[in-house]
């Protein structure tokens, strides 16, 4: 028995178990470079919503400070109304109120968006930290296997164009696989994120509806819980819509031609015109602005299940292009195994196989065998004649 088939029956148990292996993480690598793509973006939005709300403090306090300047100042009171300007007070006061509390809720809502995001990030490493498990799996069988495989078949062998060319095969169907994973696990990534936007999108028609219905309260002469119920109502949408507006940040750095949901703008109200300074007419106004807000909704409702129906057939496409590349990749895999063991049984047979070496295959051009060490035999011309030229006839 040659050292090749000797190497190739060794070998043969090994190699059967690591091609089971690779198949069972196939496209790890593919989805850990996409979970790792999906959390650099949301590193980039962590820092920019970090420095947001750092904006957002400095402005809350700077607010803070001017508010507490006239609701708290005995002094600059009695001076107003010594100056009979009693009015213009009460005013600057209003205002001073109103920014505070104006810059108070954007901290809230840059908070919640910080938040969110940083939610998402922890469930991301979760997911990414599973697949790198399945990743490195998937490089540490490869490894073994090309370190097997360049054991026996070092290189280009000119005396096996089949196995060479069935290798080749292999190579190309594991490009085409990992380009439609790929594809498939961005695909995913943006059903992923529309899941997430639809549920921000139910929670936001659900606020809209409660503060329509506090509004309807307020406007046949609720109390003043009326108002605030509506006012918390319409900053709990309105917070949601910005985590609504930073899903779509996120789809757009997935898939940058994937369309959005259209514009939603909540307004919030004034604790000043709708609790303070209370009337039909500011009433009426915010009861008209929610109901616009709901039809807005309503249609971003409307596009995102559209985006979920495109999202869904291209999932299913990808989904079916990589299973027939896979398929294809398991048939070059049997295919080339088939090519290296009929090499195999030709050594085994004797038959003159041509390698790079013959000292590899431990077959030389006439069959016999060469010991280790063996100097290589000289190319012997066609017309060679064993007879020196004098004793020729």
């Amino acid at each position: 028995m040659s050292e090749l088939e000797q190497k190739i029956q060794a070998a043969s148990e090994r190699n059967s178990q690591l091609l089971s292996g690779l198949a069972e993480n196939d496209f790890a690598p593919q989805k850990l470079y996409q979970q790792i793509n999906y959390i650099a973006d949301l590193d980039t939005q962590i820092v920019k919503s970090e420095k947001e709300v750092h904006v957002l403090k400095m402005r809350t306090s700077a607010d803070l400070e001017q508010h507490k300047k006239y609701s708290e100042s005995t002094f600059r009171r009695f001076a107003h109304i010594a100056s009979g300007r009693k009015g213009r007070f009460e005013e600057k006061a209003a205002k001073e109120e109103k920014d505070y509390y104006d810059a108070m809720m954007a901290q809230k809502t840059a908070e919640d968006g910080l938040a969110y995001a940083r939610q998402l990030r922890a469930e991301a490493e979760i997911e990414r930290n599973k697949v790198e498990t399945q990743a490195q799996r998937h490089d540490t069988l490869q490894h073994e296997l090309d370190e097997l495989y360049n054991s026996i078949f070092a290189g280009f062998t000119p005396g096996m164009p089949e196995e060479d060319a069935k290798e080749s095969a292999v190579a190309a169907a594991q490009q085409t696989c990992a380009r439609f994973s790929e594809a498939l696990e961005r695909e995913r990534q943006v059903v992923r994120i529309l899941n997430e936007c639809k549920l921000k999108l139910q929670i936001i028609t659900n606020e809209l509806s409660d503060a329509r219905n506090s509004s309807r309260g307020d406007l046949f002469g609720g109390d003043t819980l009326f108002s605030m119920m509506k006012l918390n109502a319409l900053q709990r949408a309105n917070n949601l819509v910005s985590q609504l507006v930073m899903l779509q940040d996120q789809l757009r750095n997935v898939k940058p031609d994937i369309g959005n949901l259209g514009p939603i703008n909540i307004d919030t109200g004034s604790i000043w015109s709708d609790v303070v300074f209370d009337n039909i007419f500011t009433d009426m106004e915010m009861h008209a602005q929610i109901k616009q807000n709901q039809e807005q909704v309503a249609k971003s409702t409307t596009i995102h299940n559209r985006l979920m129906d495109e999202a869904a057939v291209r999932v299913n496409e990808r989904n079916e292009e990589l299973q027939r590349a896979s398929r294809e990749l398991q048939t070059a895999r049997q295919e080339l195994q088939i090519a290296r063991q009929e090499v195999f049984i030709k050594v085994a047979r004797g038959e003159h196989v041509q390698a790079q070496d013959p000292r590899i295959t431990g077959v030389n051009s006439d069959s016999s065998t060469l010991s280790p060490g063996a100097p290589l035999p000289l190319p012997v011309p066609d017309d060679f004649n064993e007879a020196p030229p004098a004793y020729s006839a």
